[in-house]
C-alpha cells in the first residue's frame, strides 16, 4: 500500500498542476485579448472561463484518477509481492524473523503514545530433533506447518501476528495485551497445539507434538527496543523446558 501510494499521490499532484498552469496560462491570454480589443464586461468574461476551466479540472481528474489508481497497482502489485517475500517464512507462509525485527520497534514506538500494553510470547516444539530423526525431514517440514497454521488460527485480532522466529520457533506479538490476556493466550495455544495429536513417540512430555512458551507483558515505551521483549520471553521459555516442557511461564518486562 505504502508502495502504491508513492505513485498515486505525486502523479495526481503533477496532473493537477499541470491542468492548473494550463487554466492560469489560458486565463492570462484571455484577459490580454480582452483588454486588446476593449471588450466590455472584462471581469464576468475571466470570471465564466475560470469557472468553466475549473469544472474542466473537475471532470479531468475524475476520469484520470481511476487511470492513475490502474497503471499505480499495476506497478506496485509485483513489486509488494518481491518485497513480501523478504518477510515470509518459505516453509509454513507465516511472517519470518525478519519482519519481527525490522517492526516490533516500530509497533512499540506506537504504542508508547497511548501508554498501551504489549505481549509477546515464544513457542518452541519440544523435542522437534527427536521428532525429524524419528518420522524423517519431511514430516519434520509438515508438522513446522501444521502448528504455524494453528497459531494463527488462534490469533484472531487484525492486530495481533504470528511469526516464525528459528528453526522450530515462533513469536506471537499481541498489542494491547495484559498481563491476563498473556496467561489466557498461553493456555490456548499450549491447548491448541495439544489438539492437533502430531503424533510424536520420542517425545518425553506427551505422546504427541507439544510447545513450550515463554511469555512476558510490557507497557511500551520509547525507550524499549523489540529485544526487550524477546529476551524476557526467552527467559521464560528457558525455564518452562527446565520445569518439563508443555507448559508456559510468564513474567512481566
Amino acid at each position: 500500500m505504502l508502495i502504491k501510494n508513492k505513485i498515486i499521490i505525486p502523479m495526481i499532484i503533477m496532473i493537477f498542476l499541470t491542468a492548473l498552469a494550463v487554466l492560469i496560462t489560458n486565463t492570462l491570454q484571455l484577459s490580454y485579448f480582452i483588454d486588446t480589443n476593449h471588450l466590455a464586461e472584462k471581469t464576468d468574461t475571466i470570471l465564466s472561463f475560470v469557472l468553466a476551466g475549473a469544472l474542466v479540472i473537475i471532470v479531468f481528474m475524475g476520469v484520470s484518477i481511476p487511470l492513475i489508481l490502474f497503471i499505480a497497482k499495476s506497478i506496485s502489485t509485483p513489486v509488494e509481492k518481491m518485497l513480501d517475500k523478504t518477510h515470509y517464512d518459505a516453509l509454513t507462509g507465516i511472517y519470518n524473523r525478519r519482519y519481527v525485527d525490522e517492526n516490533l520497534k516500530n509497533l512499540i514506538n506506537f504504542m508508547s503514545r497511548s501508554d498501551s500494553k504489549l505481549t509477546l510470547l515464544i513457542l518452541d516444539i519440544d523435542f522437534f530433533k527427536s521428532y525429524n530423526d524419528t518420522y524423517g525431514y519431511n514430516k519434520g517440514d509438515t508438522c513446522l506447518q501444521i502448528v504455524a497454521h494453528a497459531l494463527v488460527r488462534s490469533v484472531a485480532r487484525t492486530e495481533d501476528f504470528v511469526a516464525r522466529y528459528g528453526s522450530k520457533e515462533f513469536v506471537v506479538v499481541l498489542p494491547n495485551t495484559d498481563e491476563n490476556g498473556a496467561h489466557t493466550i498461553s493456555q490456548k495455544l499450549l491447548a491448541v497445539i495439544r489438539e492437533c495429536k502430531i503424533p510424536h513417540e520420542k517425545s518425553s512430555a506427551a505422546n504427541y507434538v507439544t510447545v513450550s512458551i515463554g511469555a512476558t507483558t510490557g507497557k511500551a515505551d520509547f525507550s524499549q527496543n523489540g529485544d526487550d521483549y524477546l529476551n524476557r520471553a526467552s527467559e521464560m521459555l528457558h525455564k518452562s523446558i527446565e520445569n518439563g516442557y508443555n507448559q508456559y511461564t510468564f513474567a512481566a518486562l
